[in-house]
């Protein structure tokens, strides 16, 4: 549970200090990249060593790790056109509603426990997710065109659910030392390097203007982007069901970020949002029963 906690702390930290991109004007896609690039050396700080190496190569994790890096890439792309032409509620119920895809993923392939208080929690969470992230009256993103791009919600689900559901592969195929970085390490330099190239393209044609401010900031999210994904393998490694752990995980993010938002940020809830936090809780006790 240690495991489970320190995740979910490194990711609220990681949703704050998106809220400071924002604030400050800072290119959220060069960020990301260089932020995968953080979490690459703190992957060679841990292990002693960088990825591809010659034993890398050989380790039964390898092909995962490389269509992780792939993915990523490509859920950041597709939630980023969810954001601008669905809004950002949209975008983050759809990230969250991955659970829809791991959990029976967990449940039918490895057989994990199902009881009645676990599927009951999940509901919860479920509606939980959708409720917190309801926009108050007056605060609705505008759709610009978004019925021309209706697939790209899907997308994002899917994609996200991927990512979950490649975890829990590798992590009960046993493909994973304990304590072993060098497969998250391998996923985020895959990644790091398919958004250089990106970013190369955009910098020499002009789309993109780089700023030494967006190495700074792809430093301060790496690391508790790193750290989010390594307790996350730690925990799943600890004996923790993938059905347990994803959705709590996913429902605690949202509800410390919620309430951290309100207390750092001042954001006013409605009172749909205030239910949505009662239904988290109730979630995360049920649960944990």
């Amino acid at each position: 549970m240690v495991f489970l906690l320190l995740s979910i702390i490194c990711s609220v930290l990681i949703g704050f200090i998106f809220k400071w991109f924002d604030r400050l004007g800072i290119s959220v896609f060069q960020a990301i990249m260089f932020n995968y690039f953080t979490c690459v050396a703190c992957g060679w700080i841990h292990s002693g060593r960088l990825p591809y190496s010659e034993q890398d190569m050989a380790e039964p994790w390898m092909f995962y790790a490389l269509l992780l890096g792939f993915v990523f890439i490509a859920g950041f792309n597709a939630a980023g056109l969810t954001v601008r032409y669905f809004g950002v509620t949209v975008s983050q119920i759809m990230q969250k509603m991955s659970i829809l895809l791991t959990v029976p993923f967990a449940i039918l392939a490895y057989g994990e426990s199902s009881g009645f208080f676990k599927v009951a929690g999940i509901l919860l969470a479920l509606g939980s997710i959708v409720l917190v992230n309801w926009p108050a009256a007056g605060r609705r993103n505008k759709k610009d065109g978004g019925i021309d791009f209706w697939w790209m919600p899907l997308i994002t689900w899917v994609l996200a659910g991927i990512i979950e559901m490649v975890f829990v592969l590798v992590q009960q195929g046993k493909m994973i030392r304990s304590g072993d970085p060098m497969f998250i390490t391998t996923v985020f330099c895959t990644a790091g390097l398919l958004g250089l190239v990106v970013a190369t393209a955009g910098w020499v044609t002009g789309r993109l203007a780089f700023s030494r401010h967006t190495v700074f900031a792809g430093v301060v999210l790496g690391i508790p982007n790193y750290g989010s994904m390594l307790f996350m393998l730690m925990a799943l490694n600890s004996g923790l069901e993938a059905s347990f752990v994803f959705p709590l995980t996913n429902v605690g993010i949202i509800l410390a970020t919620t309430i951290g938002a309100v207390l750092l940020f001042h954001e006013r809830l409605s009172t749909v949002n205030w239910w949505g936090i009662v239904l988290a809780v109730a979630a995360i006790l049920l649960i944990s029963m």
